[in-house]
């Protein structure tokens, strides 16, 4: 339930939103991957806040770059169709239990997965070229080299970097192993927006012990990603599978080295880049590799690799003989394979807002309370950054960050909320239900910029932080063949 009366503001329809001046001093930003990275620069460069901190729940930053040479099982917890609400809900906040005035909780740590590893695995490279998929100020994963393609390791150093440029600035704190766990809204009338956000966080001790404390903020900026919860789709037969075989069906998160195809058949599902990406490697061990595309065109069925066939989704599993049939929706089917690999993505995860505001991800696949793919249509404090897909990643962030920094800094308003929901309405009848929704590909990309472009754009200001990066075209296209270049190579076999 939310712990605040909704402000009769919210109620507005039809008056553009906008932060009032002197609204916010105090920001926090959770997670320091690639959004938290841009998001904590371009604030620092608005010269509006007092104090902007960063919260990291693993000991590292660089997001999914990490890599986590041994994640546990939890691949096993992974059942078909099953949502975020069942797989990681919020833990019990100790606070609710604790005598009013509390400062600090200390207790053991629970045992409740929280799906903190990477889906890193070793051979991971970037799939957008250099120039593009970094960002604007430092368009190179190394310095002074230049590398087509980065390993995880280069990325993972270059937001380190990122974030590390500001490691002795004095607005701004950097907090490792703290996990942020319920933002919640509390009352405070001298703001002309007349409440701020109580943080609840949970900070990693080294004897296996955890604090709990909390702190005020006047915003909040999620920055978390959307890799941590696997998402296997419900399909007829898949559960029983699960069950009497739990090795043979996993979530490609858990992939990381080429061992266990080895002379083994696998059926690969899922179309998008991990799926490619997981199709050529295992190609290179396994006897035989069926990848799975849903919508799956002519040219897509030809395959240069011998022991790669392509076909459309699985219409279903059957028990049969002791064993299990997998069947393709052409009726054709594949016996008792060795391993079921679903490469199908991942469920948006925000277990900290869900006391505030329920769960704003619909089915775990859609957000449709944001307008476009940023900001909290309900709530004008909190934004959330890196949900767009295939939008050429780390500079899609850096639009994102920019008007958001603008917008909190009360330099930039954003239109009416009856025009935010009118967005969304339509881009949901557009797109539906399903991933498509947050997915921005390269036609896309240079109008989603632009429009993040115009809504912050300053009018009769002197720009202070950073500004929006030219994109031509061009680029653009450039993009797009290059894309194009490394699927064909994906799809050549080596040796």
């Amino acid at each position: 339930m939310p712990s605040t009366v909704v402000p009769d503001f919210l109620q507005d329809l039809h008056t553009p939103v906008a932060v009032p001046d002197g609204q916010i001093k105090r920001i926090a930003i959770i997670g320091g991957g690639a959004s938290g990275a841009i998001a904590l620069d371009t604030l620092v460069k608005e010269q509006k806040f007092d104090e902007i901190v960063l919260f990291e729940r693993r000991d590292t930053y660089g997001g999914i770059w990490v890599l986590d040479e041994s994640p546990n099982a939890a691949h096993e917890l992974i059942k078909a169709g099953a949502l975020t609400e069942v797989l990681d809900p919020p833990l019990q906040n100790p606070f609710n239990e604790e005598p009013l005035g509390s400062a600090k909780i200390r207790r053991f740590s629970e045992n409740q997965e929280r799906f903190v590893h990477t889906p890193c695995y070793n051979g991971m490279l970037t799939n957008i070229i250099e120039n593009m998929m970094t960002y604007s100020d430092e368009k190179a994963w190394l310095p002074g080299q230049q590398k087509k393609y980065a390993d995880r390791g280069d990325v993972r150093n270059y937001i380190d970097r990122y974030i590390g440029r500001h490691l002795q600035n004095s607005t701004v704190k950097l907090v490792t192993n703290t996990a942020v766990e319920d933002v919640q809204r509390v009352l405070n009338q001298d703001k002309q927006i007349p409440y701020e956000f109580l943080l609840t966080l949970r900070h990693l001790l080294q004897d296996s012990t955890e604090e709990w404390y909390q702190e005020k903020f006047d915003a909040v900026v999620v920055a978390t990603g959307h890799y941590h919860v696997p998402f296997i789709p419900a399909t007829p037969g898949l559960e029983k599978v699960q069950e009497q075989w739990p090795s043979v069906v996993q979530h490609a998160k858990y992939y990381r080295n080429l061992a266990p195809y080895k002379d083994k058949t696998v059926v690969v599902v899922g179309a998008r880049a991990l799926g490619a990406d997981l199709t050529k490697y295992a190609a290179d061990t396994a006897s035989k590799v069926y990848q799975l595309i849903r919508e799956v065109t002519m040219q897509q069925r030809k395959t240069r690799r011998p022991n790669v066939e392509i076909k459309p989704g699985i219409r279903g599993i059957e028990l049969k003989d002791g064993g299990f049939s997998v069947v393709f929706e052409d009726g054709s089917e594949v016996q008792n394979p060795d391993h079921i690999v679903y490469a199908t993505g991942y469920q948006f995860l925000f277990p900290f807002l869900r006391r505030e505001y329920g769960d704003i991800a619909r089915n775990g696949l859609v957000l449709p309370s944001l307008y476009q793919h940023t900001f909290f249509i309900n709530e004008p404090l909190l934004v959330i950054l890196g949900v767009p897909t295939d939008a050429i990643s780390f500079r899609a962030f850096e639009y994102q960050a920019i008007l958001a920094a603008r917008y909190l800094a009360s330099r930039v308003s954003l239109p009416e909320r009856k025009e935010q929901l009118l967005w969304a309405e339509k881009r949901l009848q557009e797109k539906g239900e399903r991933r498509a929704y947050h997915t921005i590909g390269a036609t896309d990309a240079l109008e989603y910029m632009r429009t993040l472009t115009a809504l912050g754009t300053l009018k009769g200001q002197e720009p202070v932080g950073r500004e929006f990066p030219e994109i031509t075209e061009a680029e653009v296209q450039e993009y797009a063949e290059a894309g194009a270049k490394l699927r064909e190579a994906w799809d050549m076999p080596r040796g």
